[in-house]
């Protein structure tokens, strides 16, 4: 069976403890930043404690969830995504960023069962602004080189086959809070 190309993001689907519950924590987004995070999309942090959408080859802090703020009239606003609005205050995003987290994301292209343990960066697509959702997929080029992301196995359902455009389960190997290599936050 042909999988359907249809990206939507990163989404959680375990813990690897097996018992830890699925959290978001809250991180500011600085009023100035007017770029679109979608709901899926990987998010790095930048000085000052914020968060930005992270680009291929940037440590990731997490997948964004959502967001809250304060429009330019004073109204409380949640969201699915941040579509950058201007003047609003207050911006608190949620970001699944436990670096035990394991998610769920399609690839760009063709993935195989010998591609489990490999590293992948992902491909920062726009996302869809009419369901918040991002497009954020897998890239393809994996191997052993440092990535963000890691494959461990394709997600377990009957309409879900190794090759073109598989759903797969993967861990943020690049992670800001990974307690072997801190990094620089941002970069």
């Amino acid at each position: 069976m042909a999988n359907t190309d249809s990206p939507r993001g990163l989404w959680p689907i375990r813990h690897l403890s097996g018992g830890c519950p699925q959290r978001a924590n809250e991180y500011p987004i600085a009023a100035a930043y007017t770029t679109k995070i979608h709901t899926g999309a990987l998010v790095k942090l930048v000085a000052g404690g914020g968060i930005e959408v992270a680009a291929a080859g940037n440590r990731l802090l997490g997948v964004f969830a959502g967001v809250q703020y304060t429009d330019s009239g004073g109204n409380p606003v949640f969201k699915k995504f941040w579509d950058g609005v201007s003047g609003s205050s207050n911006i608190k995003a949620m970001v699944y960023d436990d670096p035990s987290l394991v998610f769920g994301v399609q690839a760009a292209g063709t993935v195989n069962a010998a591609d489990r343990g490999q590293l992948g960066d992902h491909l920062a697509t726009a996302g869809d602004d009419l369901t918040g959702q991002s497009n954020h997929e897998l890239g393809t080029t994996l191997g052993t080189a440092a990535a963000g992301l890691r494959v461990l196995g394709k997600i377990d359902r009957p309409d879900n086959d190794w090759g073109l455009n598989v759903d797969l389960e993967v861990m943020i190997h690049e992670h800001e809070f990974s307690r072997d290599d801190p990094g620089t936050p941002g970069v």
